[in-house]
């Protein structure tokens, strides 16, 4: 078996246990994953602009908006108006969403520590190393990592008669 294969049958035979655990079903049931990583996206800048929500989800502005429009018509995120400029509209979480959002974090740090009690202090920053260098490289368009759209993994022309 290639180091490809192996690798994929190691995240995919495993990826359900990372992503799909039973404590995600009820938040997978409560929203989307857009509505999620917005929720999330807005609990790290504390507040944003709707620019600024769109940019870091990398979304239209068109998606942001409905997204939003989506959580604070349930009560998870509100509009007001900047504190330095109040023709900009911000974005932030309200109460019950800083609540939803604790509970997630604190979810996925009881992951952590779990992971952290059979990994030392170098194969963490093993781990954080290689992180950092896959997400760097995936970043990249296919171009520039040495490889042109036309070559294995990218875009093929096919032609159909």
């Amino acid at each position: 078996m290639n180091p490809y294969e192996e690798f994929f049958e190691l995240i995919f035979d495993n990826l359900k246990r990372i992503i799909f655990p039973e404590e995600w079903l009820a938040i997978d049931i409560a929203m989307s994953k857009q509505d999620l990583f917005a929720m999330m996206t807005v609990d790290k800048l504390k507040e944003a602009t709707m620019g600024q929500l769109s940019e870091n989800m990398s979304f239209p502005m068109s998606t942001a908006t409905g997204i939003v429009d989506r959580l604070v018509k349930k009560g998870y995120m509100e509009r007001g108006r900047s504190d330095t400029d109040r023709r900009i509209v911000v974005i932030s979480l309200t109460e019950k969403g800083k609540e939803f959002i604790a509970g997630v974090k604190e979810m996925i740090f009881s992951y952590i520590r779990r992971a952290d009690e059979v990994l030392d202090d170098e194969e963490w920053e093993t781990i954080i190393r290689i992180v950092d260098k896959v997400v760097a490289v995936l970043q990249k368009p296919a171009e520039e990592n040495g490889r042109s759209k036309n070559e294995k993994g990218g875009i093929r022309k096919i032609t159909i008669e």
